[in-house]
This record gives C-alpha cells, structure tokens and sequence, in this order.
C-alpha cells in the first residue's frame, strides 16, 4: 500500500468521524433483506426493450441488483458476472478476461453482446468487448440484466448467445458526496463522486482511479503485469413536462502490462515478451430523451458517439463510431402490446499494425441500419402471451440479414410460469476474420531448416448463424424462496475454423520452410444445456442464492476441413460450473457474505477444475461511513482459470487476495 493510499484512507476516517457532528445521521440499510418478491418485482427493459417484470419475461433472466454489487467486495465487471448463471468467465491474466454466456469462450469471444444503459460497447476488430477498458463507478450502477440466449430481434447482430445490459443509478439518486478507497493484494481503488440539482436538472460528477496488482506465474512469483486506470465523467437528467433529457459522458486512460508475446524474429530469442506496454485511451457522449404519452405509450432517442484509441505492442488501434436509435412503445387495444423501433450506426476503424501482425484493409468504414417490430398479444384472460418480433438489418460489410423470434409465457398459477422461445441470430465477422496477417518468429523444424507460420484472415469470411429454442419454468415458494429453471438447444452454422495449407519449401532468399493456415467457417456444432437458479430467505436477516449450470456442445466438421482442434472442440467451456452465496446481518450494522464458486474441468485447453472462495464483512460505524474487509480466491494460494488458447496472450494465475474498503457518504 503506498503512503498516499494510507494518508488518503486516514483522511476518509477522521472526516467521517468529524462529519457525524455536522450531518444528521443516515439509516443504515439491512443489505441482506431483500425479499423475494422484490427480486421477482424487479423492472428490467433489456428483454423486450421496455419495462417488464423479470418473472414475466419469455427469456432466461438474472438480475444482479446494486446490493449484489456492493455486498461482492469485486472491482471489475467480469467478477461480477461470476453471480450469473449460464456466463462463463476466466481470468486470463491481471487484466485480460474471456467472458461469453453459453459456449465459445476466449479473449476474443464473439457471441455475446454487452450495453451500457442501452450503448453498444463491442468493437468490430474482433466482435468482442475490451473488458479492461470499461472502468465504471460501482456504486452508481442500479442493475446489471443479463439475458441468456438470442436477443438479435431487438439488439441485432452479435446479441447471439446473449445481452448483457448494465444499467447506471438517474443522477437525481445519487445526490451528495462520496469517497470511496480501497486498498489490498488485488490492488488500490480511489473514488469521489458529488451530485445535486439546479431547477429541474439534477447532476453528478465523478472521477475514478484504479489500480490492479499484478498476478503470478506461480505462488510467489510475480507475472509484471499490472495495471492502472482513471476515469472521470458525469451525468444530467432534466425533467420537463414533454420528458426527460438525458446527458451522460466519460473519459478514460490507462496503461497496463498485457504479457503481449515478442513477435520480432530479430530480437524474441532474448526478449521472449514484448517490453512495450499496453496504452488505451477513450471517451463516449451519450444524449437521450424519453417522452411518455397518455394512454401509456412512449417515445425514445438515443444517440452517442465513442471515440477509442489503444496502443498494444502488435499495434494501434482507433475507432470512432457515432449511433442513433429510436423506439416507440404503444398498445394495440386491450391485447397487444407494441415496441418497434429504427436505428443508424456509423463505424471508422483503424488499425496500424507492428511486425509480426497487421490487418489489410489498415482502415474500414462501415454503415450499419436496422428496424425491428416486437408484438406481445395476451391471451385467455392475459394467462397466456405470445410474443411475435424480428429485426432486419443492412450491415455494408456482411449485406443484409433477418433475425426472427417467437415466445410464449404462460401464467400457470399466481406464483407459476412456464414459458418457451424460438429464434434465429446472427453474428458478421470481425475486422481480424477478414484481414488478419500473422507472422510468428521462426522456429527449427526436425529437418533443421527455419519454419515460419503465417495466420490469415479470409476476405469471403461468412456470417454466422444460430436458430435457438428454449425454455423455462419459475416457481415462487411463498415469500421465502424461488426457482428458475431453464434447458437450451442450439445449432450453430459457419463456426470459424482455421485451414491450413500444405507446407510449401522455399529456397530464395534462404532455405526454409512455410506453413500457411486460413481462417473458414467449415465447422457446424449443437449445444444443449440446463441452468438452475434458487434463492432462499430463510429469515430477513439471512439470504441465500445458488446456481448450477450444465453445457455440452457437439462439434460437426465439414469433411473438406483440415482443421483438427476444431473436430474435439469443447467450446473452451466448462460442462458444469455452480456458486452458493449467502449474505446475513446479524446486526443492524453488520453484513456478512460469503460465496463458493466451482468451475469443471475444461478438456481440450487442459484447464483444472478449480475452487474460488470470497468472503467479505461490512461494518458501518454511522450511516454515512462504512468499512468492509474482503478476501478472494481464499482456496488457494493462486489458481489458473484460462489457458488462453487463440489470445497470443502469456496466461498467469489468480491469486489469492486481501482488501479493505472504506466508504463514506455525505
């Protein structure tokens, strides 16, 4: 802990103490007594894009709620998505992760799309999201909806295996100030925050330090891969009597050790890993205005603009990308429910590659339009919903492409639903699957010649597609407990494969050897898959939740396909994984949680089955100050979660950590 981490803490605490005399004391909140028909009640829109009630939604569903968030003690995104059943998340190194829901998992996952109060944050270098580069403000995120299996007919394209939605705090809840500082083995995080209002606009403004430790190659010995990131950013919301505007932005800068290999021939025999380390940058604008009418029907736009820029050692990358969508919500008589809704995205991608690795086109622009429709008809006494949508798209890349769902949700019983869903999605390919050029250092064959590997992308890369059906069952056991259950089934077609070509022996300018592979999309494969989630209440006081999750994917190879890994594929993920969480106050001040995470086997990467144990306590000294002790991965001294198979990344281990957390608002 450095002495300006100490002085900063120290600080926090003599103020809270002085702030007791000058402020009127704030209730504490009993974090673990949330009922559950409060987690049932919770209003999500990510599903149907409009507010929904989770348990009346045709989809598989988890919530994670704020007081998830802050009882986990975690400081990244993709720990938090541990919570969820059905998402896989390994941690690559300190600050790379693979994260996907149901099957396809890597640094580079591509089926799974991730928003930000409704803005896309996936890039098309590689379709994927760059998890180290989203530093968000935990204590202002209200929920995080994570929606498991196709959202294409509302989100479009790459909302394949499925969406996830983090949803911020309106600036009119997060009025005053707070500082927030925590400190341990997994790092430093520093955070102040002050909101109010003026008239009718209320507004926050933040700023974020966060600084993550390195991991380790094994117990004891570090991997030199840490990392540090500030952000700073606010937010408005002015409410008139038309609606509410909506303004919101951010910057963000970073530096990090990535563990990038050394792809120089001429100098990787003494310098295995790159020295340079990873530089990103970036900031978006966010403007909205929601507009309700009588009768119930509204009417929003949103629009944003991102600009990225991110200096790694293979080379750098820009992205600007400016989007604009527009939806209405109405009703159709007593039955029908109508969302339909239009949207703009302009994207210019650069990429300036270094040796070893470059993309051809350097520059890519690109226009993506789309409309969609979503009617929900209620049935016998609004017993039963049949949803009907689609969304139809013209992406200037991939050409165009339609995207179709159908659900139904029956009302069994008042605390009962079952419901059932078919659809088809899609995902383009990325900018890396159509111009990537990779060239490894050479190596010596057994015959003694040098042997060069060459990687390349396939400008005629197809799209890929999924026709999906699942289906579900909840049940609510009184006021104490609830089970959701849900089975899946899919069929995936033009799967990326990797083909390589027949060795070539080349004698000018030097003797050698070269070995020449491109990416296809000969590979086919079926997943099926069962996902349990229950939580129990047993008291008020005492909370508990729980999940298992089974997956099993079935790969079909063209028989023109020379790729042999892709034939014994697991889909880098593992058949069973479960988590039991618990949360308790047994005092009006004191909160106690602990959660076992279990992760199987993943075969063919040849990743153990692992373990993680986090426990953490919050005592809160008045209403306004807090402490919070936590511990993370207290199985083990570390543990490896991924093999990094495709990244090009060094994997390390997780270790185990301490931290200590003190929180003061005002």
């Amino acid at each position: 802990m450095t002495n300006t981490t100490r002085s900063l803490i120290a600080t926090v605490l003599a103020s809270g103490f002085t702030h007791q005399a000058l402020a009127q004391t704030k209730p504490a909140p009993n974090l673990s007594a949330v009922s559950i028909e409060d987690l049932m009640n919770i209003e999500i829109t990510s599903a149907s894009r409009k507010e929904q009630r989770a348990a009346d939604v045709a989809a598989a569903v988890f919530v994670i709620t704020h007081d998830d968030i802050r009882r986990s003690g975690m400081t990244t995104i993709p720990d938090l998505l541990r919570m969820a059943p059905g998402v896989e998340v390994a941690q690559i190194n300190s600050n790379k992760w693979a994260v996907t829901v149901r099957g396809f998992n890597g640094l580079y996952a591509n089926k799974l799309l991730v928003l930000v109060d409704g803005r896309s944050i996936y890039n098309r270098l590689f379709s994927g999201v760059l998890w180290d580069s989203e530093d968000l403000m935990f204590d202002d995120i209200e929920r995080i909806e994570v929606i498991r299996g196709p959202g294409a007919a509302l989100w479009g394209a790459n909302a394949m295996n499925g969406v996830i939605n983090i949803v911020t705090k309106t600036a009119a809840e997060t009025p005053g100030g707070l500082v927030r500082v925590q400190a341990g083995r997994a790092g430093e995080q520093g955070a102040v925050r002050y909101g109010g209002t003026v008239g009718a606009t209320s507004y926050r403004v933040y700023s974020q330090w966060t600084g993550r430790a390195e991991s380790v190659v094994v117990p004891g010995t570090g991997a030199d891969d840490a990392s540090d990131r500030a952000t700073a950013g606010f937010r408005a919301d002015w409410t008139t009597r038309p609606g509410v505007l909506t303004l919101e932005g951010d910057f963000t800068a970073g530096q990090a050790r990535a563990l990038w290999p050394n792809l120089d021939p001429q100098t990787v025999a003494r310098q295995p890993l790159a020295a340079d380390p990873s530089e990103a940058k970036g900031g978006h604008f966010l403007g909205r205005w929601t507009h309700a009418r009588a009768g119930g029907a509204s009417m929003q736009i949103q629009s944003s603009a991102d600009i990225t820029g991110r200096d790694e050692p293979v080379g750098h990358y820009d992205r600007h990308a400016f989007d604009v969508d527009a939806q209405y919500h109405t009703a159709l008589g007593a039955h029908q429910d109508l969302v339909a809704g239009a949207g703009y995205r302009f994207i210019n991608e650069g990429f300036a590659g270094r040796v070893g690795f470059s993309l051809t086109p350097a520059e890519d622009r690109s226009t993506l339009l789309t409309a969609f429709v979503q009617d929900e008809i209620a049935l016998f006494g609004n017993r039963l919903a049949v949803t009907l949508g689609s969304q139809v798209q013209h992406d200037s890349d991939a050409g165009p492409g339609v995207q179709p769902t159908a659900r139904v949700m029956w009302k069994a019983l008042p605390h009962q639903r079952l419901w059932g869903a078919t659809s088809r999605a899609l995902r383009t390919p990325s900018l890396s699957e159509r111009g990537l050029r990779l060239d490894y250092p050479p190596v010596r064959s057994p015959s003694g010649l040098p042997l060069f590997v060459t990687v390349l992308g396939n400008p005629s890369a197809e799209t890929e597609t999924l026709v999906d059906a699942e289906g579900g069952y909840r049940l609510e056991i009184g006021t104490a407990a609830s089970i959701d259950v849900t089975a899946f089934l899919g069929r995936y077609d033009h799967l990326l494969t990797q083909e390589p070509e027949a060795p070539v022996v080349r004698f000018v300018p030097s003797p050698r050897i070269l070995v020449t592979s491109q990416f296809g999309n000969q590979l086919a494969a079926t997943t099926r898959g069962v996902e349990l989630a229950g939580h129990w209440t047993p008291i008020p006081a005492w909370r508990f939740d729980g999940s298992f999750t089974g997956f099993h994917v079935t790969p079909e190879l063209a028989p023109g396909s020379q790729d042999p890994a892709a034939a014994s594929g697991d889909g880098s993920t593992p058949r069973t994984q479960w988590q039991v969480r618990s949360a308790f106050s047994p005092a009006t001040r004191a909160t106690f949680n602990v959660a076992l995470f279990h992760v199987g086997e993943i075969e063919q990467v040849h990743v153990d089955a692992y373990s993680r144990l986090d426990v953490s306590g919050e005592w809160r000294f008045t209403g306004s100050l807090s402490a919070m002790a936590i511990g993370q991965n207290l199985l083990d001294p570390a543990h490896a979660e991924s093999s990094g198979a495709g990244s090009l990344l060094v994997v390390t281990q997780v270790p185990r950590s301490l931290n200590l957390r003190l929180r003061w608002i005002f």
